[in-house]
């Protein structure tokens, strides 16, 4: 995306030196050949983002296989990276295939990024044996470089500039649907390649779904409002939410957003490297037990943001993972009272070497 990356005066990222840190990996793991298929896999590794495609690696060559739709953009995309292309049919890729691993006895694939039926169909296909990796590219992609803090950063920056933009409309008695709509415009208008995923906009009972979608419900004084939102820049995610009380909200109602936003800001002060993320839940999982709403809080804490949406880490109960530094991942405690309502309060931080810092900086002031 070389508009956005202009746009936004972003700095390069380095693919190279991914190749390298995936073929370091592969040889302490004994992986004679690695392939993806995987769109998020393959343009981390080399930067290509055409939606077909299949990249190869060994010791010695890397090569993106793909057909002739992207024969430009693979050109483009993979300039100055050590990673060659081949243009062709499926049977002229299958041919190919079949040249670039001739001499691995095994392939290594994504378990989880591939279906089981184009699994077995390769298996059909080529002499090596296909061997199983978890979780591979996904584990090289959680420490983020400099490249990709700048970008999710600047999509932080976009959705939090764009909340300011439009939040008063909130109070002129919108539909769930109509506010969605000026935010995603105003997120859009920002700069945004993208929104990271369908707006939340949830009022009043709707409010209690964690994942309630935006309807005809005219948001009115009293309500309490979730909006759930974030941008993309070149690739790269934010993800922020907020919960707002419009015009004259009880008391109680002020008492969980107050609540939830301490439990939020406890979650964030236990963040540093080595930390298991286990804690960062309990910190504020804990607290909101201690206020008697505990069993309200019905999902985990939070997770990796980057590339995708929702990546590792995990910050749950169950998590066994540990905090690093670099890794960019949301504090996300919520609410959720059925018959009555609900209030999420979310940022993305960045875990630096003696804490966090918060990308997210839209003010939580919770009265419009």
């Amino acid at each position: 995306m070389p508009a956005i990356t202009a746009m936004h005066n972003l700095p390069k990222i380095n693919h190279t030196s991914r190749l390298a840190k995936l073929r370091k990996v592969m040889a302490e793991q004994s992986m004679e050949s690695f392939m993806t298929t995987d769109g998020v896999s393959i343009r981390w590794v080399s930067g290509f983002t055409g939606s077909a495609g299949k990249l190869v690696v060994d010791a010695n060559s890397a090569c993106l296989i793909t057909d002739a739709r992207y024969a430009e953009q693979a050109i483009r995309e993979l300039d100055g990276v050590e990673i060659e292309s081949f243009i062709g049919d499926g049977l002229e890729q299958k041919k190919f295939l079949l040249t670039q691993i001739a001499n691995s006895e095994t392939l290594t694939l994504e378990s989880d990024r591939i279906t089981w039926g184009a699994a077995e169909a390769l298996k059909q296909e080529i002499d090596a044996q296909v061997m199983p990796s978890s979780g591979f590219i996904a584990g090289l992609r959680q420490e983020k470089d400099l490249g990709e803090v700048a970008r999710i950063e600047t999509a932080a920056r976009i959705a939090d500039d764009a909340i300011a933009q439009v939040l008063r409309q909130l109070a002129q008695e919108p539909t769930e649907i109509e506010f969605a709509r000026s935010l995603d415009v105003a997120i859009l208008d920002q700069g945004a390649e993208a929104l990271s995923f369908e707006t939340i906009c949830a009022s009043g009972l709707n409010a209690a779904a964690p994942h309630a979608r935006p309807s005809n419900r005219v948001i009115r004084s009293g309500d309490l409002v979730v909006l759930d939102f974030g941008a993309v820049i070149d690739g790269y995610h934010s993800d922020m939410t907020r919960t707002y009380a419009v015009g004259d909200v009880d008391e109680p109602s002020q008492d969980i957003i107050r609540s939830v936003t301490e439990a939020q800001q406890l979650g964030c002060e236990v963040i540093r490297p080595g930390v298991k993320a286990s804690e960062v839940d309990e910190a504020c999982r804990s607290y909101l037990a201690e206020k008697g709403l505990g069993e309200y809080f019905v999902h985990g804490t939070g997770h990796g943001v980057g590339l995708e949406i929702h990546e590792a880490p995990w910050i749950n109960s169950k998590s066994s993972e540990v905090l690093k530094e670099a890794q960019v991942v949301t504090v996300e405690p919520g609410v959720y009272l059925p018959g009555v309502g609900g209030v999420r309060i979310e940022d993305t931080v960045l875990i630096t070497s003696s804490g966090f810092r918060r990308l997210s900086a839209a003010p939580k002031d919770s009265i419009v």
